[in-house]
């Protein structure tokens, strides 16, 4: 895909809605502009949108840790510390 664009008095460019489509960019996603000053090119990256990312991460389920004794043991061992 190519498509060209115009660059505004701002400095501001529209990204075509058709890139914006295949990203699925959404309105105040964040995304990343990454320079090839060789090629003289720029790249976009689109980062994930928060909620996108829900259920991806596995939360390590209790194996028999009372939560007492490892706050207290937290308290004892990392906080003499500082």
């Amino acid at each position: 895909m190519t498509y060209s664009t115009t660059i505004t008095q701002k400095g501001q460019i529209t990204i075509p809605k058709a890139i914006r489509d295949v990203l699925r960019m959404t309105i105040g996603q964040k995304i990343s502009l990454e320079l090839e000053r060789e090629k003289e090119e720029i790249r976009i990256r689109v980062f994930p949108d928060i909620l996108e990312l829900a259920g991806t991460i596995k939360v390590r389920k209790n194996k028999g840790v009372d939560p007492v004794k490892a706050r207290e043991y937290m308290e004892t061992h990392y906080y003499e510390r500082v």
